[in-house]
């Protein structure tokens, strides 16, 4: 594997350049969105369905179209939204793996990929699936399951914590990235060398903090244009739909099929380009084109072996001082 031979071209770019890419990579690696993503996102999207489907299942049977029923119907579509964007950094975790390994072997496999996710599986869950607060909103809206409208429950005590999540994603989102390509751990440990490893706390606050200011104005950005393409997605569907079966009323299917599937289709394309602003912003801190460089020739020059299918990890791997691990 020669590092200075990506198959991701590795520069600095601009916003506007990352998102390009992404869609880019989408035809060059169709499997990592499609077959990873699902994959990572089906569980999520089965469990979502059974704490909230019973809302447009029970509205439209009672046929009682008034202003309780628009009001479960909103109630619905805001924690389903909530939902899918709490869980889509963890439901992005076997798609981050293939396209950390992606960027220097053409075609990953996925025995690779699940290798790495089951061994790592409880660092990255513990803190994408339960500290950023997928599993603590579930819990809350599902103690009121199957009963009227709860404010607290439904609204205050949910919105609140995506708010929360939303600040520490904007001021810091290459977590998934920390944990999963870089392999930091929670807690700081000592390596078999006897030195101190870094943790994922004081790796992020290396990444984040020199460029927090432009992380947020560039998560707001996408946050807007991924809220955009949600909402054409879905309205495409709906026409599809309509062009192919005559049916353009919205109804069960669309609140339990359609309006899930538009969600998790633009949470897929933010874990590709957060990744690609992952990369984006170790170049621009860490030199790490350079560092690649240096050490694809070090290796031709003395020999040294690489772990190919840690790609990111381990041998690639930046200390927040700019030395390679």
């Amino acid at each position: 594997m020669q590092l200075d031979q990506t198959h991701v071209a590795i520069r600095a770019r601009t916003l506007t350049e990352i998102a390009d890419l992404a869609m880019v990579m989408i035809r060059c690696y169709p499997s990592a969105v499609i077959l990873g993503f699902a994959t990572g996102a089906l569980p999520w999207a089965i469990l979502n369905f059974v704490l909230l489907g019973w809302i447009p299942i029970n509205e439209y049977n009672l046929l009682a179209f008034d202003e309780d029923m628009a009001n479960n119907l909103t109630k619905y579509n805001i924690l389903m939204t909530l939902l899918v964007f709490l869980q889509a950094p963890a439901a992005g975790a076997l798609t981050t793996l293939y396209l950390g390994q992606a960027v220097f072997e053409s075609r990953p496999t996925w025995r690779s990929v699940f290798h790495e996710a089951k061994a790592s599986f409880f660092r990255w869950f513990w803190v994408l699936g339960v500290l950023r607060g997928p599993i603590p909103v579930m819990a809350i809206i599902a103690i009121n399951w199957g009963n009227d409208m709860d404010i607290a429950n439904d609204f205050v005590w949910p919105c609140s914590i995506a708010l929360v999540v939303m600040l520490l994603r904007g001021h810091r989102p290459f977590l998934p990235e920390i944990l999963l390509l870089e392999r930091c751990p929670v807690i700081a440990k000592k390596s078999p060398i006897g030195n101190l490893a870094i943790s994922a706390r004081k790796r992020s606050s290396a990444l984040h903090r020199p460029v927090a200011g432009e992380l947020s104005g560039r998560f707001i950005a996408m946050a807007l244009l991924l809220t955009v393409l949600a909402w054409l997605g879905l309205y495409s569907f709906l026409w599809v739909r309509g062009i192919l079966f005559g049916v353009w009323e919205w109804d069960t299917f669309v609140y339990l099929v359609l309006l899930p599937l538009a969600l998790w289709a633009a949470a897929s394309l933010s874990v590709l380009i957060r990744f690609l602003g992952y990369l984006d912003t170790r170049i621009r801190l860490e030199g790490w084109e350079v560092q690649l460089a240096v050490r694809a020739e070090a290796i031709r020059q003395f020999g040294e072996t690489v772990d190919a299918s840690s790609s990111l990890t381990n041998s690639q791997r930046l200390t927040p001082n700019g030395n390679t691990k």
